[in-house]
């Protein structure tokens, strides 16, 4: 992953300076960050009870089995047990029709996208007319109560409270009717099991019945409610953790950049065609960047070089002269402007760039959250740049933070495209070079990530992450190292947008468009976010957008894995 940087840095501001704007800014702060911890507790509930609607379908898919295997052992028995034939054959349809609507239950569920909540309703309707029968058949004071108080305790651990609270009131006045007409002797017992005990010793046993109904129905719930509260906690302490590491991340790789610049290099006070060298102003994965200056008129200039460790190999040469051919093609005022460039006869690859000054994106989102305004200025100037590369057949790969320039001019700042060095011309479009990543995967497309080729979609999910990254103040992807980095990439939906901080909604749609896995769902353009983006700021999205995007995140969930 190349993170050479075409230009130096300012001096930062002083400290002085840095404390007067804390303190402007810490009451914001803290009302922000509260209202954010307040969504970032909302979306781990939501994101816990995702969690138990698929511990739901692997428990209710061994809940068939179990209940099958029981429902089957207690079949054969039943011609040679003898007492009500009547109830004896209820019992036998009534498992039977439970048996058959169990199995059709089960073969629905494995589709993962089927509601699971009316197929547990289905469930606890085929299953509740067996359960009393069967009660009844062997005795409302047998042990065949306590099959009963298991299928309460598992359908009330279910996200309804409603569905629940019905199955607890079905079974528990059925329960009382049968009890009190036997006790009463308004009807005979036709249990096999039939205890000759004064009657009050009978309401006892009954009442203590309906005493473990309730406890089966309160355990229940509460053990559904543990497991959410529980679930959501450890979900919002790794994702915070996640994203504080992934954040501090950043700020350790872009210190250990800043530290390696403006410094003499191995080839400070050489000369290059007609530049002489000065200090190194940038280093990255393929070359360095120095300060220099033309020999005969004196203009300042920037010189980057292939490293002296890549000479060797024709990979990265080809891929540092892509840079120069994809950069010399563009005419835009927001791709850094090539003066001079090596011809084949060079032994060290090289090329001149105007000489910026200013920061890059990745330093002013260090300094605090940027206006949302700001962000329609990026993304136009740099859409502009990048969409005319797209019609010179350049993708560029590895747009990011550090890649996009806020350059000083005399005028006015100007948003500049930096390092051309990953770009895939028609010709060469490929995302591995011999094993390694090519890309930010931060930034980097989930086909990009892939090893599959790529079109000018990679670049807007790109500029989709960065806008991301530029309103939540959260990367897409929180994995330090690359495999995790890159598994997220592929497969992981990033954070809800707008259970960051105080968004519009409608960003949820459109985050959910520029950030979708499949590239032929993604925006088309560049100029499409950014509409997109603009009116979703202000909650004006189209509705058929919304409901694009709608779609999109109820088959891939915000913070969800797919594989």
């Amino acid at each position: 992953m190349n993170d050479d940087l075409a230009t130096a840095s300012e001096l930062p501001a002083s400290a002085a300076a840095q404390r007067r704007a804390g303190r402007r800014t810490a009451t914001e702060s803290r009302d922000a960050g509260n209202a954010q911890d307040a969504q970032d507790a909302q979306l781990s509930r939501e994101l816990a009870v995702a969690t138990l609607r698929e511990e739901a379908i692997d428990s209710a898919r061994t809940m068939i089995r179990v209940g099958r295997l029981v429902g089957v052992a207690a079949l054969i028995p039943l011609p040679f047990l003898g007492g009500s034939q009547v109830l004896m054959w209820a019992v036998v349809a009534s498992l039977g029709f439970a048996l058959v609507v169990g199995y059709g239950v089960e073969r629905r569920i494995r589709d993962r996208d089927v509601p699971i909540e009316p197929m547990l309703l289905a469930l606890a309707i085929s299953v509740s007319p067996g359960i009393f029968l069967q009660a009844l058949y062997f005795g409302i004071f047998s042990a065949a109560q306590l099959f009963p108080a298991l299928a309460l305790y598992f359908f009330c651990r279910r996200e309804r409270f409603g569905m629940a609270f019905a199955m607890f009131l079905v079974n528990a006045l059925a329960q009382a009717i049968a009890a009190v007409s036997i006790i009463s002797g308004a009807v005979d017992d036709p249990g096999l099991v039939r205890p000759t005990l004064a009657p009050w010793v009978l309401v006892t046993g009954h009442l203590l019945t309906q005493l473990g109904f309730l406890g089966a129905f309160l355990l229940g719930r509460g053990s559904y409610r543990a497991s959410r509260d529980a679930i959501a906690k450890m979900q919002t302490a790794g994702r915070l953790a996640a994203q504080r590491e992934a954040l501090l991340h950043e700020a350790r790789e872009d210190l250990e950049r800043a530290l390696q610049i403006d410094s003499a290099g191995r080839f400070t006070d050489h000369t290059f065609g007609f530049y002489r060298l000065g200090h190194v102003i940038g280093r990255g994965g393929m070359g360095e960047v120095y300060e220099a200056w033309h020999t005969g008129t004196g203009d300042v200039a920037a010189v980057k070089l292939l490293a002296q460790r890549e000479l060797g190999n024709p990979s990265s040469v080809e891929r540092f002269l892509r840079e120069v051919r994809a950069v010399r093609t563009l005419a835009s005022p927001h791709v850094v402007r090539v003066l001079a460039a090596c011809d084949e006869r060079d032994p060290i690859p090289y090329f001149v760039m105007e000489r910026l000054h200013g920061q890059d994106l990745a330093h002013h989102l260090r300094s605090g959250r940027l206006p949302a305004s700001g962000l329609d200025e990026l993304l136009a100037q740099v859409g502009s740049a990048v969409e005319e590369a797209w019609k010179q057949g350049i993708v560029h790969r590895d747009l990011k933070p550090q890649n996009l320039y806020l350059a000083d001019t005399d005028t006015r700042p100007v948003w500049k495209v930096l390092d051309f060095g990953v770009a895939a011309l028609d010709e060469h479009s490929g995302t591995l070079t011999q094993g390694k990543v090519v890309g930010t995967p931060a930034y980097m497309a989930p086909e990009q990530a892939r090893g599959e080729r790529v079109d000018h979609r990679a670049d807007v999910y790109a500029l989709g992450a960065v806008a991301y990254r530029w309103l939540t103040g959260r990367p897409v992807v929180a994995g330090r190292d690359l495999h995790t980095a890159l598994y997220q990439t592929v497969h992981v939906m990033p954070e809800r947008p707008s259970a960051t901080g105080d968004l519009h909604g409608d960003l949820d749609a459109v985050f959910a468009i520029a950030l979708v896995k499949d590239p032929r769902e993604r925006w088309a353009s560049i100029a499409e976010l950014r509409a997109a983006l603009a009116a979703a700021m202000t909650g004006a999205l189209a509705p058929e957008l919304r409901a694009r995007g709608d779609d999109l995140v109820v088959r891939h969930p915000w913070g969800a894995v797919r594989h």
